[in-house]
C-alpha cells in the first residue's frame, strides 16, 4: 500500500519558490496501479524524484513503496506488463508518468488515474472502461449548509440551532478537518432518533462574577458551546477574565469555530473539552481516555484570528472514521486493534480499537489538564464517564467544555499581532533554508479554506446516500 500524506513539493530557494504539489493526499490499496498524467512543465519529474526518496518534500510524508516509471506512455505494452508484475512481487506500488493525453498503455486499466496541474492532483475518471462510482461528491459550502440545516429541522430542530450546528460542521469541512464535518450528520440525527440528542433542548446559562454554568440539558451541543463561548468573551472584555463551564453536553464539533467571539470582543481564549474513551496512555491497549480537544484563540488585526487547535490522540478519531466512510485504510501509527496491535483497518476503531497518545508520557500530560479544566471544573465529569456517541446513541454523551477568557489590554497589551510576528520569524528563523510551505499552524486551514471555497466542498458518496442526497 502506499499512502501520501499532505505532501508540498516546491523548488527553488526563498523569494523564488514554485509550488509544484499542494498538500497532496492519497491512498493507494495493495494492487491498484496509478497513473499520474500532467502537461510538460507541470512537475511530473520532481514528483517522480520524491516518491523514489531522491529529494525531500518540504512537507507531509509518504509511507509504503513505489516503483515509478517515466514515460509509461512511450514503454512497449509487454515490456510495461513485465514491469509492473515484478513490482508487485516485491509489494511496490506501480505509479506510471504519462504525457497529459489519454493514456493507453496499461494492459488492465489503472485503479487510480490523476491529472497534476496547478499544483494540485486530480482524481479524473477511467476511459478505457467503465467509469468507477465517485468516492465522493463535491457541493459549494452554502449549498451544504442549507441541506444539512433542512435535514435536522426534519428531526425537530428549530430554526435557528439547526442552522448555527449545520454552520459548525460545514465549516470543518472547509478548513479540510472532515473528522468534524459533515460526515458526523448521520449519527447526529441517529442520536436524535434514538433518544441520546433531544434537538429542540436549550441551553441554560446561569453566571456569577466573572464565571458562568452552562447546561446544556442533552441537546445539540454546538448552541451551548457558542453561548459559552459569546458570553465568555464579551465577559472578559469587560472584566478582564472570565470563565465558562459547560455539562450534560453533546458533541459540539470542531473547537476552532468558536473563535469568531474571542475574535471580535479581541479576547485570548483557551477552549477545551472531553470526549468519551478512545485514547489508549502509553503502553495501553485499552481505550480508557478521550482523545480531548485543546483550542487557543488569538485575536488580531487581521481578518481572521491565529488558531493553534489539536486532539490529544496522534490523529483526531474523526479522521479514522472518515477514512472508513471512504472505504480507504489508514497511515500506519494512527490506531492500534483491540489487543493493542497496529493496524491499517479503520473499523477496528468500532472493534475496541484505541488511538495512541501522541507525544508519550507528556502527550498524557496534556490529555489530564484538559481532564481537570474541561471534565472536572466545566462538565463534573471525566472521559471515562462520557457516553461514546455511536455505541450508545440513546445515551447522552453528557461531555463538558471550559471556555476561558483573558483580555490583553487587562494584563497591559495593546494588541497582539506584533509578537505573534516575532513567534512566526522565530520559527522560520530555525530553518537552515527557506521554510516549508506549511510551517504554523493555521496555514493548512487557510488553503484549505480557500480550496473548498472554489472547488467545493468533498461529501463521501456513503454519507450523501445516508442522508439521501446521492445524485
Amino acid at each position: 500500500m502506499l499512502t501520501i500524506s499532505d505532501l508540498v513539493v516546491t523548488v527553488g530557494g526563498p523569494g523564488d519558490e514554485l509550488v509544484l504539489l499542494r498538500g497532496a493526499d492519497l491512498r493507494v490499496a495493495d494492487g491498484d496501479t496509478v497513473v499520474i498524467r500532467g502537461a510538460r512543465g507541470a512537475g511530473k519529474s520532481t514528483l517522480a524524484a520524491v516518491l523514489r526518496r531522491e529529494l525531500r518534500p518540504r512537507f507531509g510524508r509518504i509511507d509504503g513503496r513505489a516503483l515509478v516509471i517515466d514515460d509509461a506512455d512511450r514503454v512497449p505494452p509487454d515490456r510495461l506488463a513485465e514491469l509492473l508484475d515484478s513490482c508487485r512481487a516485491r509489494g511496490e506500488t506501480p505509479v506510471l508518468l504519462a504525457a497529459d493525453e489519454h493514456f493507453v498503455g496499461a494492459p488492465r486499466p489503472a485503479e487510480v488515474v490523476l491529472r497534476l496541474a496547478r499544483g494540485m492532483l486530480i482524481a479524473e475518471p477511467r476511459t478505457d472502461g467503465p467509469a468507477p462510482a465517485p468516492a465522493e461528491l463535491r457541493m459549494p459550502p452554502d449549498e451544504l449548509k442549507r441541506k444539512a440545516a433542512a435535514a435536522l429541522r426534519e428531526a425537530g430542530c428549530p430554526d435557528e440551532p439547526a442552522a448555527l450546528v449545520a454552520d459548525v460542521l460545514v465549516e470543518a469541512d472547509v478548513r479540510g478537518h472532515h473528522s468534524h464535518g459533515i460526515g458526523l450528520l448521520p449519527t447526529y440525527l441517529a442520536r436524535v432518533a434514538a433518544g441520546g440528542v433531544d434537538p429542540a433542548a436549550a441551553p441554560v446559562l446561569t453566571e456569577e462574577g466573572a464565571t458562568a454554568r452552562v447546561d446544556a440539558q442533552g441537546g445539540f451541543g454546538q448552541p451551548a458551546a457558542a453561548l459559552a463561548a459569546e458570553w465568555c468573551a464579551a465577559t472578559a472584555a469587560r472584566l478582564g477574565v472570565a470563565a465558562v463551564g459547560v455539562h450534560s453536553n453533546n458533541h459540539v464539533g470542531m473547537m476552532a469555530a468558536y473563535r469568531w467571539p474571542f475574535q471580535r470582543h479581541g479576547v485570548v481564549g483557551l477552549l477545551l473539552n472531553v470526549s468519551g474513551p478512545s485514547l489508549a496512555a502509553p503502553g495501553a491497549v485499552k481505550p480508557t481516555l478521550g482523545s480531548n480537544a485543546v483550542c487557543m484563540v488569538t485575536p488580531t488585526e487581521k481578518d481572521e484570528p491565529f488558531v493553534v487547535d489539536f486532539a490529544t490522540g496522534v490523529v483526531a478519531i474523526g479522521k479514522i472514521r472518515a477514512a472508513a466512510q471512504r472505504g480507504e485504510p489508514i497511515p500506519a501509527g494512527w490506531l492500534q486493534d483491540a489487543a493493542g496491535r497496529p493496524t491499517l483497518d479503520p473499523g477496528d476503531l468500532e472493534r475496541g480499537g484505541s488511538v495512541p497518545v501522541f507525544g508519550d508520557y507528556k502527550g498524557l500530560c496534556v490529555t489530564l489538564i484538559a481532564e481537570v479544566l474541561a471534565g472536572m471544573l466545566g462538565g463534573q465529569t471525566v472521559s471515562p464517564l462520557v457516553a461514546k456517541q455511536r455505541a450508545q446513541p440513546a445515551r447522552p454523551m453528557n461531555c463538558g467544555q471550559l471556555f476561558v477568557g483573558m483580555s490583553p489590554g487587562a494584563f497591559g497589551l495593546d494588541q497582539t499581532d506584533k509578537l505573534l510576528g516575532v513567534l512566526h520569524d522565530a520559527v522560520v528563523d530555525g530553518y537552515p533554508d527557506a521554510p516549508p510551505a506549511l510551517h504554523f499552524p493555521d496555514q493548512l486551514e487557510a488553503r484549505n479554506s480557500a480550496v473548498a471555497r472554489e472547488n467545493g466542498v468533498p461529501v463521501p458518496v456513503s454519507v450523501a446516500s445516508a442522508l439521501g442526497w446521492a445524485r
